[in-house]
């Protein structure tokens, strides 16, 4: 916990600090269908090698003039999370109908149903998610090279937690592989063994590239490859209901198991912890806020602990204030 305040308190600086600037050029690859981000590979610069990221722009809505293929130059802000863009201009563009990153799918949103795509499962057997109605399923989106600690392992090690706190709710978990050419089913075995899966509850999946890709596309999870850092990809987990339908699409990584519960337990009609439910929305609206720099903000008891601290420090300020200007008097 005093980790993930220092990291809040830490953020305080990059947030209302001065800015850095630097100039980008680099290829636009597509914009995040949730965030209007501009996924960009960029050439080096600074003390940044090539590579694939995602950058806001100011103002946000300047992202939809630059489409995939614009070649793009704009100052670039590496104080925010994440990196902002301004003074964007574009000279060129070239064509990228033939970029296998770029995938034409319907965006599926709260509500509608999952589809049935054909998976295998870790141990070779066919699955969808046809075969988990009935039950509330917890989806995310990984691959078993992913060496950011930050990212994948992290999302699977909260997969374990979430097996081991299961208890007896009729809940199944999912990972779906973003590598589905190196991750088939011996290499998801071996990861999954790894993190403690039990095949009962916890499937990892994959299909031929093509709709595998395309699934997780539908989404907004798209895998783009850089040969720097491995796969570029949003950390999205999703909530399906019993009915097979889209509950919730959580889209940052400092949910935490017994928040995830709590919803789920809200989402039937069962009791359910309101703090925990509150943590998550908390935790939710800071990733949104600041970025993923916050990913350790654990929610409402992180939130009383930053305003203690400031409370605080605003009492010794204030006590100061009184003895230069009214004790000296």
């Amino acid at each position: 916990m005093i980790a993930s305040v220092v990291s809040f308190m830490l953020l305080i600086p990059v947030v209302v600090g001065a800015a850095s600037p630097a100039h980008l050029h680099g290829l636009v690859l597509g914009i995040t269908p949730k965030t209007g981000d501009l996924i960009i590979r960029h050439d080096a610069f600074g003390g940044m090698p090539s590579m694939t990221m995602t950058f806001r722009t100011i103002p946000r809505e300047a992202a939809r003039q630059f489409p995939p293929g614009a070649i793009v130059d704009a100052t670039v802000d590496t104080s925010t999370q994440p990196w902002t863009l301004s003074d964007v201009t574009s000279t060129s563009a070239q064509s990228l109908t033939t970029d296998p990153t770029l995938r034409r799918v319907t965006p599926l949103h709260a509500g509608d149903l999952v589809p049935n795509t054909p998976f295998v499962d870790q141990r070779g057997r066919p699955f969808s998610f046809s075969q988990l109605r009935g039950q509330d399923v917890v989806l995310a989106f990984i691959y078993t090279r992913c060496q950011d600690p930050r990212m994948c392992p992290l999302i699977s090690g909260k997969f374990h937690a979430l097996q081991a706190t299961m208890g007896k709710r009729n809940v199944h978990l999912v990972e779906v592989t973003l590598d589905p050419a190196y991750d088939r089913p011996p290499v998801l075995a071996r990861y999954g063994t790894a993190f403690g899966a039990d095949p009962r509850r916890w499937t990892l999946a994959v299909g031929d590239a093509k709709t595998t890709l395309d699934f997780a596309a539908q989404f907004g999870v798209t895998a783009f490859p850089d040969p720097n850092i491995g796969i570029i990809h949003a950390e999205d987990t999703v909530l399906i209901g019993a009915d097979g339908r889209i509950n919730e699409q959580i889209t940052e990584t400092s949910w935490a198991p017994d928040e995830i519960y709590a919803q789920i337990d809200a989402s039937r009609g069962v009791s359910s912890n309101p703090v925990k439910r509150l943590d998550l929305w908390l935790s939710r609206e800071a990733v949104a806020l600041c970025g993923n720099a916050v990913g350790a903000f654990s929610g409402l008891q992180d939130l009383v602990i930053v305003l203690l601290i400031f409370a605080v420090l605003g009492w010794g300020i204030w006590r100061l204030a009184r003895k230069i200007f009214v004790e000296n008097v």
